[in-house]
């Protein structure tokens, strides 16, 4: 969270923050002002001080009503001297940041985290300045969300929900041809199809994907980030894997939902999968709580696998069938974000946010993945993601 902000700076011996760009590229941005815009902006958070953002022309007093950073530094004056001069601000980011720092940093130690251009950390060095690398400090800062972010992130939850709903439906009532393909309205129901739809469902919730989604048929699921080619056609009988990654278009949080679902008659080995992986997550949701050590919530899951006879490449990194990628990941203004499953010895924090997605993936039937997201908290994790069931015989 902010609040954590200047207490995570003093730890790591920085004075203030310095940030270079926008919103919608740089998600940092965002979250320290409040500020969705495509203008560039620099962005100087002084420790224990109120964050101040560098701007000009109307981008001052859109600011000050549509972020919650209050400081500004106008920038006018020097980028109409830029234009008088026939140059571009942007290009002579030691001028400007000279102008910058020398009127609103009183300190010493400047932090710059890992997305500053490499042009602006040279100009703020060439400026005499004491600059430290601190690549994780917003990330940490980040991984504890208000409450706030968590309904954001419930919202879009909400939206994927209901496109997953659409598109199931769509998948429900097809009709089974003679080869075992599925059709829709008289058409092939194709990977395509599937994607289109969930995108439209989407956008009509002011959300859109943010990345393109994992819409994976049969064994091509094996591969569990095979993204699906538009002309696969969708088929009875086996797994069909629909991961989802909406973003909210105004307040930017995403959510992150899988659902694998079977039209008709699964293999008696494809329930196997289904059990073990919906055993697993019931596991995962009884070990996860603030404080848990995340190694712990780990192997929640992959021992529970083992009792159904799946491998995994936690227990035996060899593995080449059973669960072989992370047990999920944190997420926010990203995707991925901390904590990390990968962190074996952290421990989970309330206000964390993560999505868990075990799987089990046999290279003969598919994969079997489940993925709904969940705030941390002083008790059992508060699930962000209801409204659909875990397995889904169609």
């Amino acid at each position: 969270m902010l609040a954590d902000l200047d207490g995570l700076m003093a730890e790591a011996g920085v004075d203030a923050i310095v940030l270079v760009g926008n919103a919608f590229e740089v998600p940092d941005i965002l979250w320290m002002t409040g500020f969705r815009s495509p203008d560039d902006v620099i962005v100087v958070h002084n420790r224990d001080e109120e964050t101040i953002v560098a701007c000009a022309f109307h981008t001052v007093e859109r600011v000050k009503k549509e972020g919650f950073v209050k400081r500004t530094y106008d920038l006018t004056d020097l980028y109409r001297a830029f234009m008088a001069e026939g140059k571009r601000a942007r290009n002579y980011p030691e001028r400007v940041l000279g102008d910058v720092l020398s009127n609103v940093f009183s300190g010493k130690t400047i932090g710059v985290p890992e997305h500053i251009p490499a042009s602006n950390l040279l100009a703020i060095q060439k400026l005499g300045y004491d600059v430290k690398p601190v690549p994780d400090l917003l990330v940490d800062a980040r991984a504890t969300k208000s409450s706030r972010e968590v309904e954001m992130i419930k919202k879009a939850g909400a939206a994927t929900m209901r496109a997953l709903s659409q598109v199931i439906e769509m998948i429900k009532d097809a009709d089974i041809d003679a080869n075992g393909n599925l059709s829709h309205n008289g058409s092939p129901l194709t990977v395509g199809t599937i994607k289109n739809a969930l995108d439209h469902a989407l956008l009509d919730q002011w959300a859109e994907s943010a990345e393109d989604a994992i819409v994976a048929v049969g064994t091509m699921g094996f591969d569990w980030h095979y993204l699906g080619n538009p002309e696969d056609v969708l088929k009875a009988g086996v797994p069909i894997i629909m991961d989802v990654f909406p973003r909210l278009k105004r307040e930017m949080y995403v959510a992150d939902v899988t659902r694998t679902v079977v039209k008709g008659s699964p293999d008696p080995k494809v329930k196997e999968m289904f059990d073990a992986v919906k055993a697993a997550s019931d596991a995962v949701i009884d070990a996860m709580t603030d404080d848990a050590k995340i190694d712990d919530v780990n192997l929640a899951c992959y021992n529970t696998l083992k009792r159904f006879g799946f491998d995994s490449s936690r227990l035996n990194p060899d593995a080449e069938e059973g669960m072989t990628h992370s047990l999920g990941h944190g997420i926010g203004l990203a995707i991925h974000e901390k904590p990390s499953m990968y962190s074996l010895n952290d421990h989970f924090k309330e206000g964390h946010v993560v999505a868990i997605e075990p799987g089990v993936y046999i290279r003969a039937f598919g994969g079997v993945r489940l993925e709904n997201d969940f705030a941390i908290t002083k008790s059992r994790p508060e699930r962000l993601t209801p409204g659909l069931d875990d397995v889904m015989y169609l």
